[in-house]
């Protein structure tokens, strides 16, 4: 299992939170490589500030084949009581685990009439034992039955989404007699319509109920939890990882870069922004178009090649496929403009929408100190986070996108760069770092004395479940 985090000289034993993440870098699928950052470097940095994290995480590579001969046993020796390192443990998940999770499982691949409707119903109901990460859970609870056997573990955290650390936090916590908190990345409720919420509402309350503290991401996500939910509500934003960003990069004096990583959840977004393109070729001649490169990684690169054809503009694309975090990452500081996209309809009538979202790449663009498009600006959160960090700007025509990118192109053109973002004081508020020291201040806040909870003993081995 990898080491997270190499303690400092002369630390002591640390606390010990034990998390509970479906994705966890670099164990993630590809299309979640953005959420899976956030338990990874909470278990980098948490060990700055008093707390080491063992997480518990699902690995993509062995989903739905169950456990090996040995490797239950691979996982209690990889966690030991003494050490200060952070560490992160991956798990198999099943095939299935049970009738309701193995029939809906089934809709997946069949195209008979009303398998559509029966999936959409067996969702509905499988929410009240878990979703797509049901059969997961009974290989994390073995891990984690293994770990607390091995070493003391003081608060547990559920990351969520999906919604197999909210089961599985909760379970431990009832079992071992610690607190636990609810971190989310997405609202528990936030995958169904606004009609079918108010019935889902009593149950979620319910599961919440025993939580110490409720962590969001964002502002208005905050609110939503604080009017939903008992517990006290935290905000602790998304980041970028400081260690990540460090050093110089040489850039393009050849090509103006204008990079995007990472899905396509918002196509018609992106169209504005080709239709941009399209536009700036224009006003700045085929010669100086020429020049011009729209960078592109994911696995959403068979539609973007699409929509840029589409727009005539597919001779600017340099479109691949998914490449690794640290790869993207190296794309992104080599960018002169950095693209993210966003929806402009914050008036929308379901409730988690209507104040815009953060899209997770954005802390990270940040990071890069690179300017940032935005296409078209949410009006809301988004826009307001942009203005707060003056990372960027937010365009919602074809003809802003082209002016701005004329302006950048020019300043590229005649000194090799585009400014880097004045904003060096503002950005270190963004890092994953603070995130990890917010955090650890809740988990100081929900443990208090150490010795008040069972967490401050070994713990026996139960039963382990079937495989």
């Amino acid at each position: 299992m990898p080491k997270v985090v190499a303690p400092s000289e002369g630390s002591r034993r640390k606390r010990t939170v034990l998390i509970f993440a479906y994705e966890c870098a670099p164990y993630n699928k590809p299309e979640s490589t953005i959420g899976a950052q956030r338990p990874a470097q909470f278990a980098k940095y948490l060990p700055e500030f008093g707390w080491r994290a063992i997480v518990i995480c699902c690995d993509a590579r062995k989903r739905d084949r169950g456990w090996l001969p040995n490797e239950r046993e691979e996982i209690a020796a990889a966690v030991d009581e003494d050490t200060c390192e952070s560490r992160v443990v991956a798990t198999p998940s099943l095939p299935h685990d049970g009738v309701l999770d193995r029939a809906w499982r089934a809709t997946r691949s069949t195209a008979l009439p009303g398998a559509v409707i029966a999936r959409k119903a067996l969702t509905f109901v499988r929410f009240f034992s878990g979703d797509y990460s049901r059969s997961w859970q009974p290989c994390a609870r073995d891990a984690a039955r293994l770990i607390a056997q091995r070493t003391r573990i003081d608060a547990c955290i559920a990351e969520h989404s999906p919604d197999a650390g909210i089961f599985l936090a909760r379970w431990f916590s009832k079992t071992y007699g610690v607190p636990w908190i609810a971190d989310f990345r997405d609202p528990m409720l936030f995958g169904f319509t606004p009609r079918v919420r108010p019935l889902l509402e009593p149950f979620a309350r319910r599961m919440l109920s025993a939580a110490s503290h409720i962590v969001n991401v964002t502002p208005h996500c905050v609110e939503l939890d604080e009017a939903l939910f008992d517990p006290p509500v935290s905000l602790i934003m998304n980041g970028f990882d400081p260690d990540q960003f460090a050093g110089q990069v040489a850039r393009s004096v050849t090509q103006f870069r204008i990079v995007y990583t990472g899905n396509l959840w918002l196509p018609e977004s992106f169209r504005v922004f080709c239709d941009g393109l399209a536009a700036l070729r224009d006003r700045i001649g085929a010669d100086n178009f020429a020049r011009v490169r729209f960078v592109y990684r994911g696995v959403a690169d068979a539609r973007i090649l699409a929509i840029a054809s589409d727009a005539g503009v597919d001779d600017a694309l340099d479109c691949g496929d998914h490449v690794d975090h640290a790869t993207a990452l190296s794309l992104i500081r080599t960018g002169h403009v950095l693209l993210v996209l966003s929806t402009s309809d914050v008036q929308h009538r379901d409730p988690y929408w209507a104040r815009g979202v953060y899209p997770g790449k954005t802390f990270e663009y940040i990071g890069a100190r690179r300017p940032i498009l935005c296409v078209p600006g949410d009006g809301a959160s988004l826009d307001q986070l942009l203005r707060d960090s003056r990372g960027g700007v937010s365009l919602q025509s074809a003809g802003e996108i082209a002016a701005y990118l004329e302006r950048m192109y020019e300043i590229w053109n005649r000194e090799h760069d585009v400014p880097q973002c004045d904003n060096e004081s503002i950005v270190v508020r963004y890092s994953r770092r603070v995130g990890a020291r917010q955090l650890a201040g809740v988990l100081n806040t929900v443990v208090g004395d150490p010795n008040r909870h069972n967490g401050g003993a070994k713990l026996p081995l139960e039963r382990s479940a079937t495989a």
